[in-house]
């Protein structure tokens, strides 16, 4: 049997002839564009945060792209943190960021969760999408991230993103929170869970014991809460000593209210003293009226007074928004006395408009007696965002009064 494979002579005189014929062989051109990335995915991202850091954005979106796409959360993250505000100059993509977020938030990266459920509840950046921004602090919540528990516990309380408002979901957001080492957390749980009047057996207890782990926390307001429960000796035994000491801490701490309880029961000799405090919250919707930095002082200490006090003006959203179409963000205070809204003041540029404001709140009603003070957002939501920023930009830039002079 023949082994032999070499071409037979013809066949070989052929290639020889057409290799001659088909002159010099051209070098392939040279690929365009970068070379492909074949670093693993930790050394993707952390290669990326070097070039961001060095101020060579393109790259630094390559790389983290591709740590992304291979699966590394915090890959994700960085790369929707550069597209989020065009970080050193890079492309700006908050729709994209978002995205993002949201994928390194399901690979694990817990702290997404809530950047991304923040971006769509601020609606600045993207659309405003409150039921998704919900579901996004709820999945963080999952993963055990402390802020996106309280954050979900915030819109639960106020109804935000769901049909109606939700306490329970609340306090069982806010004592998640709490768990993690969130100290309003358990200042959250606690006033929904305290109920002086109507407590059920064991509730009052339990909301002590929620305000004691927030006064440890260093959260005033927890000191102030169980100093209060010591003074009338619900949920806890009765000691104005034990009441003078938290009261005294909190007013270290800060709180105004807490400070005037102080020195109300030194000056007592151990005569009963009228409370009155200042319940508080960073935004607040109610009836579809969202307000900020709502203030309310107030006797009244359960869970739902500030709703009740935001409820009366909220009826008459409708005249309110007639005020200003377009949307506005005005500063307004008012009280409510024998059930009704007076002494209203409106701090608004336009004469007009502030009488509008004006006489739309002097319609609400409410049985509180109270005094109240927030930034109200008027007619269309784009608009009124809009001057709320404006409105906190002029604060922000605005000159510090002069120092007084010694005399």
């Amino acid at each position: 049997m023949r082994t032999d494979r070499r071409l037979p002579p013809l066949a070989a005189g052929l290639l020889g002839v057409l290799s001659a014929c088909s002159g010099p062989t051209q070098e392939p051109a040279p690929p365009s564009g970068p070379p492909p990335l074949r670093c693993e995915p930790a050394a993707c991202n952390a290669q990326g945060m070097q070039a961001l850091g060095s101020q060579r954005p393109d790259e630094a979106v390559r790389l983290l792209d591709r740590a992304c796409s291979l699966g590394h959360a915090a890959g994700c993250s960085n790369l929707a943190g550069v597209l989020r505000g065009g970080v050193g100059g890079g492309p700006k993509d908050p729709a994209r960021a978002v995205g993002l977020y949201d994928r390194a938030c399901r690979l694990g990266f817990a702290e997404a969760c809530a950047t991304a459920g923040s971006m769509l509840a601020e609606g600045t950046a993207v659309p405003a999408d409150p039921p998704r921004a919900l579901a996004m602090f709820e999945l963080g919540c999952a993963k055990q991230d402390a802020f996106a528990c309280f954050t979900a516990g915030l819109f639960h309380e106020a109804g935000r993103g769901l049909p109606a408002r939700d306490p329970g979901r609340a306090a069982g957001s806010f004592a998640r929170a709490c768990g993690l080492g969130h100290a309003t957390g358990c200042f959250n749980a606690g006033i929904l869970l305290y109920d002086e009047a109507n407590g059920r057996p064991g509730e009052n207890a339990r909301a002590v014991e929620l305000f004691a782990r927030a006064c440890a926390g260093a959260q005033p307001a927890g000191c102030l809460r169980e100093g209060l429960a010591a003074l009338r000796g619900v949920g806890t035994a009765a000691d104005a000593t034990r009441a003078a000491g938290l009261f005294a801490r909190a007013c270290e701490g800060g709180d105004d209210d807490a400070c005037g309880l102080a020195a109300q029961l030194k000056k007592s000799r151990g005569r009963k003293i009228e409370v009155a405090l200042t319940s508080r919250a960073p935004t607040l919707t109610m009836a579809g009226l969202t307000v900020h930095e709502l203030a309310c002082r107030m006797p009244q200490t359960d869970p739902l007074a500030l709703a009740e006090a935001l409820e009366g003006v909220a009826a008459h959203k409708a005249a309110l928004d007639a005020c200003a179409p377009a949307g506005a963000a005005v500063a307004v205070a008012w009280s409510y006395r024998g059930g009704r809204a007076g002494l209203v003041r409106v701090d608004a540029a336009d004469p007009k408009l502030a009488g509008c404001v004006r006489k739309a709140v002097e319609r609400a009603r409410s049985s509180l007696s109270a005094s109240c003070a927030a930034t109200v957002l008027l007619g269309e939501p784009a608009g009124a965002r809009k001057a709320l920023a404006e409105r906190r930009s002029a604060a922000a830039s605005a000159p510090a009064p002069p120092l007084a002079q010694a005399r």
